[in-house]
């Protein structure tokens, strides 16, 4: 009876004891922390704050101009739908911006609500180096787009971007730019280059001109030829009368004359297998290998000119329905048609100093693009003032 009596104690014990533990069991477990921003580990010149559109906008330029490849944006007060909004600002700023759309690839965001505002990550993806970027060269308009370009052709180089504060440019301007610095020049780069031009964006204020030349030859090539050209000109232009204009206009005439075969069709340069059929329209083919069509005898010209200080350009227009090129001079303020390439054919008295009413009988030409040749000396004048 007595261990009935304990044992039953002992059941009671236990009954009591698990009752305890379940109670324990059931109580709720609640761990409390101090809220933390995960964004509160940027500074806040990492975020940018962001409130209206126009600041959406501006703050994705900002990463862009400072070539960042990810930004935060907080968003708080802001009104107007955040994802679509998002969306719009990036496909602008890529469209409308110089730099984003000469330098970015892509651009896309992360878009999340964190408590009582929204933030966005955005990320850029690039297709320039910062030092592509770098050497972009700042230019206000057009005159100063053809004192940047001069070097580059002068050097030969194949590529130049230029920022440009200008909506009116165009990509033709830009060609014919290039092609001014040649033909005032033609010794400057041997051969006219081939440009090729692309606008970032197409159309705006500010603007962003990618310029590629090609040569068709390596620059190792150019170099040698540019030596060789050079020599030629300064060996021709050493006994040229350096008195009057006229006279040494003249002159440079004259030397190239004697140098110059007129080779109109390139028959005679194609029966000589030493001679590049390229080269009889450039300045070096009539001056170096002696044969040349009349585009080659103006660059000639017009080289020999720039050395010796004149003022004088190439003319491109057409002679009796002909693709024709001969030069335009200026001899004490004004102007005059050279055909040096003509004087094979009519002499000097019907090809040196002409005005524009002698050249209109052969000749044509956009007279909107070249100055008005109305001067009043003649080769008569020349030939007295000489002898």
């Amino acid at each position: 009876m007595k261990n009935r009596i304990i044992a039953a104690l002992i059941v009671v014990a236990l009954f009591v004891t698990l009752s305890g533990c379940t109670t324990l069991f059931k109580k709720e477990y609640l761990s409390v922390s101090k809220y933390r921003d995960n964004a509160q580990s940027a500074t806040s010149s990492d975020v940018a704050q962001i409130s209206d559109y126009t600041e959406l906008k501006d703050a994705v330029i900002s990463l862009v101009n400072s070539h960042k490849t990810e930004g935060r944006l907080r968003f708080s007060g802001y009104e107007g739908t955040i994802q679509s909004d998002l969306s719009q600002a990036l496909w602008e700023v890529k469209a409308e911006s110089a730099l984003a759309s000469f330098a970015v690839d892509y651009m896309s965001y992360d878009l999340s609500p964190i408590v009582t505002y929204y933030e966005a990550v955005v990320y850029i993806t690039y297709k320039r180096t910062q030092t592509e970027i770098d050497d972009i060269k700042y230019i206000s308009g057009k005159a100063e787009m053809t004192k940047v370009l001069e070097p580059v052709v002068e050097d030969m180089n194949s590529y130049i971007a230029l920022r440009i504060t200008s909506s009116t440019i165009t990509q033709d301007e830009v060609i014919s730019a290039v092609n001014s610095i040649y033909t005032t020049n033609p010794a400057a780069c041997v051969v006219p280059p081939d440009v090729s031009v692309t606008m970032h964006p197409e159309e705006g204020l500010q603007r962003i001109i990618e310029i590629e030349l090609e040569y068709g030859w390596k620059l190792s090539e150019l170099q040698k030829m540019k030596s060789a050209l050079n020599d030629k000109i300064n060996k021709l232009i050493e006994d040229v009368s350096d008195v009057k204009a006229a006279e040494c206009a003249l002159d440079i005439f004259e030397q190239l004359a004697k140098t110059c075969v007129y080779d109109p069709e390139g028959a005679l340069r194609s029966s000589r297998s030493e001679l590049d059929s390229g080269l009889g329209s450039t300045a070096y083919g009539a001056l170096v290998e002696g044969y040349a069509d009349s585009k080659g005898i103006a660059a000639a010209y017009s080289a020999l000119c720039y050395a010796a200080g004149i003022n004088c350009t190439v003319v491109e227009g057409t002679k009796d329905g002909e693709e024709h090129s001969w030069n335009i001079i200026d001899i004490d303020g004004s102007y005059y048609h050279v055909d040096a390439s003509a004087y094979y054919i009519f002499g000097l008295s019907r090809s040196f100093m002409q005005n524009d009413e002698q050249m209109k009988e052969s000749c044509s030409w956009d007279t909107g693009k070249y100055p008005a040749c109305n001067g009043d000396q003649t080769y008569s004048d020349i030939i007295k003032k000489v002898f």
